[in-house]
Parts: C-alpha cells; sequence; structure tokens
C-alpha cells in the first residue's frame, strides 16, 4: 500500500470583515515560497470552483429576498458539498496542504445561530455533504461587528463597492452578531481544535505570528519540515482608554486625546484614520486629512460626502486629480451649492455615472442639462438621480426606460413618492427588483407603505426600519420594538428625537450599540440628560473610537454654541 500522504487541512472562519481571507492567504503565500504545496480553497477570495462560486452568488443576490431559511441552508451545503468533491478531496489523496475560507462551520452559525433552525436537522443535511472529511483545525479569526463594520466599510471604499449587498446584510449587523455567537460556542465546545485569535485588539503581525506558529506546530506534526521563521515582527497593538477622561467628564480633554490619538493612526493606519474624520468639518479633521492625503485619497474624498464648507470645497479641488470617482461621489446632497454643480460639468466626462447618482433630487435647469447628455451613456444612474422627483419630465423619462427592464433604478427612483402612479409601478416591479422597491418607501406614509413594512420586516429589516425615518408613530414603534435585537438601524430611526419612548430605546441598546445609541441624541443635543447618557456610556467602552467620535462632535457643537452666544 505504501506510506499514505503526508496532508494539513485548516479552515479558517469568522465573521465577514474578520481578516480571515487576508490572513490565511499571507500565510499560504509565504509557505509556498519556501516550497511547499499549499492548495487555497478560496485564494484571494475566489471559490476554485466555478460551480460553488455560482452557489455563492444565488445565496448572496438580494434578488431573492423571499429565499426561505431551509433553501438557504441547503445551497449553503450544497456549495461547500462541490467544493469538497471537486476541489479538497482529491488533494487530500495527493498530499499537500488546503486552507480553507469557510466551511461547513459556517452553515452552523448561520443557518442555526444566525436563522435559528434547529441544529441537529442543519448537522444531519451537513453530515453527508462534508463525506467525513474535516480540517485538522480551525483557526477562528474573532472581531466585534464594530471593528467588522469599519473594516468592510473602508474594503469597500478600496474597491469601490457601492450599491452590491448581500442577502444576509439586509438583515443587519445583529445577525452579523449571532453568527460571532455561534463561532465563538463552536470553538469552546472544540477548544483542543479550534485557535480563537483576537484579530480585533491584535495588530495583523500579531495574529499572522499567532496563526503560523500554530501551523508550523502542525506541519511538523504531520511529518513535514518545520517552516522558517515568520518574516514579520510581531508589534503589540496600542491600547488607548478614554476611561480617565469619561471620568472627569472634560469635554476639551477628550477632544484633544481624539485628536492625538488619530494623529498616531494616520501613521500606522491612514485608512481607519480616515475612516474616523468622515463628515468631520474641523481643522483637526483637515489636519488627520492632510497627513493621509497622499496615501489613501480615496478614503479622504470619501470622507467629504455631505460637506458644503468652503474647506470641504477647497480639498474637492485638490483631489480632483487623484480620486475624481469619490471627489463626484461626495457631491451627493449639495442641492444649492454652485460651487458643486461647476464640479459636477468638469467631471461629467471622467466619472459619468458618479455625477448623474449626485444629481438624485435636484430637479433644477441645470441638473436636467447634465441629465440629458448623460441619459444614453449612463441610462442607470441618470433614472436613478430622479429619487423623489415627481414631475411629469421625470415621468416621461421613467416611462422611456421601463420597457428596457432597469427595474433597480427606476425602483430607486420612487424614494418618496406616494401616488397612484408610484405604486402601480411598484407593483409591477415588485417580483424583479423587490428591496429597491422597499427602499424607496422612505418618506412614503400611506397605508399602503405601512402594510408593505409589515409584510417585509422580518426579511429585510434594515431596509424596512431605514423606511420609518424619525417617526414618532405607533407604526413605526411597532417596527421598532419587532427588530431592535437585529438592526442598529432602529437608533438611527430615532435620531434627535426626545421621547420617552426614544430615551427607552437608548437605554435599552445601550450596551449592544453604544455608538449609535450616543448618535441618535444629535450632535445639537446638549441637554444635562444627553450628556449624562454619553459619559455614562463611554465608561462602559472607554476604547470604543467611533464612540468617542460622537462625544466629540457633541463637544465640537457645544463649543460652537457657545462662541455664538459670546458674538451675539
Amino acid at each position: 500500500m505504501g506510506t499514505p500522504p503526508k496532508t494539513l487541512f485548516v479552515d479558517f472562519e469568522g465573521i465577514d470583515g474578520s481578516g480571515k481571507t487576508s490572513l490565511s492567504n499571507k500565510i499560504a503565500d509565504f509557505l509556498r515560497e519556501q516550497g511547499y504545496t499549499v492548495h487555497h480553497v478560496r485564494d484571494k477570495g475566489v471559490f476554485k470552483s466555478v460551480v460553488s462560486k455560482e452557489i455563492r452568488s444565488v445565496t448572496r443576490d438580494p434578488h431573492f429576498l423571499r429565499m426561505g431559511d431551509t433553501t438557504e441552508l441547503l445551497l449553503y451545503v450544497a456549495r461547500d458539498a462541490q467544493m469538497v468533491e471537486e476541489y479538497i478531496k482529491p488533494r487530500l489523496k495527493e498530499g499537500a496542504i488546503i486552507f480553507c475560507d469557510r466551511y461547513f462551520y459556517s452553515s452552523i452559525a448561520h443557518s442555526h445561530f444566525g436563522r435559528g433552525l434547529d441544529r441537529k436537522a442543519v448537522e444531519q443535511v451537513i453530515e453527508p455533504a462534508a463525506q467525513g472529511i474535516w480540517p485538522d483545525f480551525v483557526v477562528y479569526c474573532d472581531v466585534n461587528s464594530l471593528t467588522s463594520r469599519v473594516r468592510k466599510r473602508i474594503q469597500k471604499i478600496h474597491d469601490r463597492r457601492f450599491g452590491d449587498f448581500g442577502r444576509k446584510g439586509l438583515m443587519g449587523i445583529g445577525f452579523r452578531e449571532r453568527m460571532r455567537e455561534g463561532f465563538l460556542a463552536l470553538a469552546r465546545e472544540n477548544h483542543d481544535r479550534w485557535l480563537i485569535v483576537d484579530n480585533a485588539r491584535n495588530t495583523f503581525e500579531t495574529s499572522l505570528a499567532q496563526i503560523y506558529g500554530k501551523i508550523a506546530d502542525e506541519l511538523v506534526k504531520k511529518g513535514f519540515p518545520r517552516p522558517a521563521p515568520l518574516a514579520v515582527e510581531a508589534k503589540p497593538a496600542e491600547r488607548l482608554s478614554y476611561a480617565s477622561v469619561a471620568e472627569r467628564e472634560n469635554r476639551a480633554q477628550i477632544a484633544a486625546a481624539f485628536w492625538k490619538h488619530l494623529e498616531r493612526l494616520a501613521a500606522s493606519q491612514p485608512g481607519m484614520a480616515g475612516f474616523y474624520v468622515i463628515k468631520l468639518d474641523t481643522p483637526e479633521a483637515y489636519a488627520v486629512r492632510d497627513a493621509i492625503f497622499d496615501r489613501e485619497p480615496a478614503v479622504v474624498a470619501y470622507g467629504l460626502s455631505g460637506l458644503d464648507s468652503p474647506k470641504s470645497m477647497e480639498y474637492r479641488e485638490r483631489l480632483l486629480p487623484a480620486a475624481p470617482f469619490f471627489v463626484a461621489r461626495s457631491l451627493s446632497g449639495l442641492k444649492r451649492n454652485e460651487q458643486a454643480m461647476k464640479l459636477r460639468a468638469r467631471l461629467v466626462s471622467h466619472v459619468p455615472g458618479q455625477v448623474a447618482l449626485s444629481l438624485r433630487g435636484i430637479d433644477s435647469p441645470e441638473a436636467w442639462a447634465l441629465r440629458q447628455r448623460l441619459r444614453d451613456e449612463v441610462p442607470r444612474e441618470v433614472i436613478a438621480s430622479l429619487r423623489g422627483i415627481d414631475t411629469d419630465q421625470a415621468w416621461r423619462f421613467r416611462e422611456q426606460h421601463l420597457k428596457k427592464r432597469y427595474y433597480e433604478p427606476l425602483a430607486e427612483s420612487l424614494g418618496g413618492i406616494d401616488s397612484d402612479r408610484a405604486w402601480a409601478l411598484r407593483e409591477e416591479m415588485a417580483d424583479r427588483a423587490l428591496p429597491w422597491v422597499l427602499m424607496s418607501l422612505r418618506g412614503c406614509w400611506s397605508d399602503r407603505a405601512w402594510q408593505w413594512r409589515f409584510q417585509y420586516v422580518d426579511r429585510a429589516p434594515k431596509i424596512i426600519v431605514r423606511t420609518i425615518g424619525r417617526q414618532d408613530v405607533d407604526g413605526a414603534w411597532t417596527i421598532r420594538e419587532r427588530v431592535k435585537t437585529y438592526v442598529k438601524e432602529v437608533l438611527d430611526s430615532v435620531s434627535g428625537l426626545d421621547s420617552e419612548r426614544a430615551w427607552k430605546l437608548r437605554f435599552e441598546l445601550a450596551d449592544r450599540w453604544p455608538n449609535t445609541a450616543v448618535s441618535s441624541l444629535g450632535a445639537s443635543n446638549q441637554s444635562e440628560r444627553a450628556w449624562r447618557f454619553r459619559w455614562e456610556v463611554l465608561r462602559k467602552d472607554p476604547e470604543n473610537l467611533l464612540l468617542v467620535k460622537h462625544l466629540v462632535k457633541a463637544a465640537v457643537r457645544a463649543a460652537e454654541a457657545e462662541d455664538e452666544v459670546e458674538e451675539d
């Protein structure tokens, strides 16, 4: 029979944005450089099996919003079963090192812990699909939902992936948190075969060294030669707690500490530093932008979105050569800024799609002139730019393009339009572009709009909550109560509300989503109650930098208010 081939099968698990793909690919490349044969099932994030790749596209596609939980489970298992049959099993017979970015454990975390399907039933579906093939050990990259969300946002900026959302994302951040709890439960059950890596508090290099050390030991156990030491230095992550400032409740000190923190962060993680100054319009924020300007122009331009100060317009001019895509994108919402319209005219030949999208809701002659110029070049974006415009001219444009089946942008263009004409078009497109049709309910308050919200709130809670705005009516509160543990957007929906129901919701969810609970107060709320709440939440979570950002915004607003009083 001969000597059986040497093999090592390692699975990397984690929620989206946990860093598992980057870490697994980095280690695979380093081992290959030393002569090891390493097969990565999702090398650079792409499935080796075309069949598995196509199945994944179906499970992600938001057009299939009505897909049942059991159907979804069967598709997830089919995706991995195909990978086992086509790619993993043959290479194990040959003898090799195999890395897997998600395995059947993800189906358990998703379908049982996330969706709530019976665990025994889930495992019975998985058992024949796995064919008895399980990893030698599992690396679980653990991050909290906030870190996951920040990383995914920065990655989307780098990849220019906007409007790209999956069915899972429609469930909200609470779904990701339940999956994380599921992974941790699986790790506790199999602690001898699972390595938990704290990839939120560690630096990338520290996590890399920890995982690589474990894999090196396992390779030796399996009869492979020990690989060379990792050629990176594991650096300890910088720890900065705002606990002492929270105890003193000193607004000036917390702002000073925040800007000092970002100054250091700009040197080591410029993209992260840029993320924390998004939509901040202060001299200190522009100092951070200056520090990362050459390394992260896209993040800098993205962070100017919605700002219309002279300084922000000056920065857009500077960013035009390096980041025209994001400069155009940042003009969305600037309806009455003449300089913004001139910038659109200059950018129209470079990034026509983003220029068209930046015209959303603008019904001026200048906006229509740009639409006419772009209607044949980027028709989908031009249609989407009609959002909320209920004029004969806009309807003629919609009707001309309905025959071309541009359903998603047509649905988006109906946002806030609650007329019979709009509802007829919604009903015509619901089977083809349901998530986009649901998004268009924002600003619609008819009985039909509320009926649709209640009908689909369980399948797409994130979308539905975003459509209720800041409504302080019973229907809105029924929806909030129904999905409050699923989506942080329930807190966004009470932004600026000072009612007792809004305060009750903040107190109830402050431990789950502290930064969103605080941001829901609004920076302009300078009441004693609001500041007590801010400091109390920070004391419980003193390392949450996004939470600190919201306190700094409120502190800046307080200082501006004081300056206004002095000027008066």
